[in-house]
């Protein structure tokens, strides 16, 4: 099972756009993690 999605995943991101996209979602995600993680400290 991990494989087949393994492989799904890789095959997706084969595509140029969907590499795009998956660099923006990544960058928003981590930033969304930092926010929340500077915000814990104070």
């Amino acid at each position: 099972m991990k494989k087949a999605i393994g492989a799904a995943v890789a095959n997706w991101l084969r595509k140029p756009e969907n590499r795009e996209k998956a660099k923006q979602t990544a960058k928003k995600a981590y930033a969304k993690y930092q926010q929340r993680k500077g915000a814990a400290k104070r």
